[in-house]
């Protein structure tokens, strides 16, 4: 409280002086605060990692890269198992049709991420090209090409997909061998097994 006093003693005669009951001027030393709770100030939820939000960004990446490890996947185990869970020839047929789903909207994603890669890459051409940057736009072009022919790759794997038949083909064929094995370990541990 001492500045306020300080400016007291400097105002002039003409504005009236601001007092300060003497019992304000000295803190109170024995005033009970209420107790805050631990919520108001501590988050217990985990924070969010910065490698997170990298990984989520990169996973929206789709290439035909991701494509073919998608088509190299062996689905004979997946099949097996659920042969052993239902063992049912629509049960087979339905997860089959997930399977090439799946595939479909891989298929999708890639295209979606190439033809916005080309817009991009197609901008860049042209204002690389405006500033007279030769090497740079042949660089581009390049890269296009190769764009191109990926996104041809894809429209091959989806239309091979459509008929049932190329690259698509090894992830059914990989199930329904997978299927039939697990129907055959259910008979021979049922009918066969018991025999013994």
């Amino acid at each position: 409280m001492n500045l306020l006093k300080f400016l007291q003693k400097k105002q002039t005669s003409d504005t009236p002086a601001i007092q300060v009951p003497e019992e304000q001027e000295t803190a109170p030393e024995s005033v009970e605060l209420p107790e805050i709770p631990e919520h108001i100030f501590i988050e217990h939820t985990k924070p969010r990692q910065k490698n997170m939000d990298v990984e989520e960004q990169k996973s929206e990446i789709v290439t035909v890269q991701a494509l073919y490890k998608y088509l190299e996947q062996n689905l004979e185990s997946k099949g097996y198992d659920d042969a052993l869970m239902n063992p049912d020839t629509s049960s087979m047929e339905e997860n089959l049709r997930i399977v090439i789903n799946d595939l479909n909207l891989m298929i999708s994603k890639v295209k979606t991420y190439y033809s916005g890669h080309l817009r991009s890459i197609d901008f860049h051409i042209e204002t690389r090209k405006a500033q007279g940057m030769i090497e740079i736009v042949e660089e581009l072009q390049t890269h296009r090409d190769t764009i191109i022919d990926e996104i041809r790759i894809v429209t091959s794997i989806e239309e091979d997909t459509k008929k049932g038949t190329g690259l698509s083909e090894n992830l059914i064929l990989s199930y329904r061998r997978g299927f039939r094995n697990g129907f055959a370990a259910i008979t021979y541990n049922t009918i066969l097994g018991k025999n013994k």
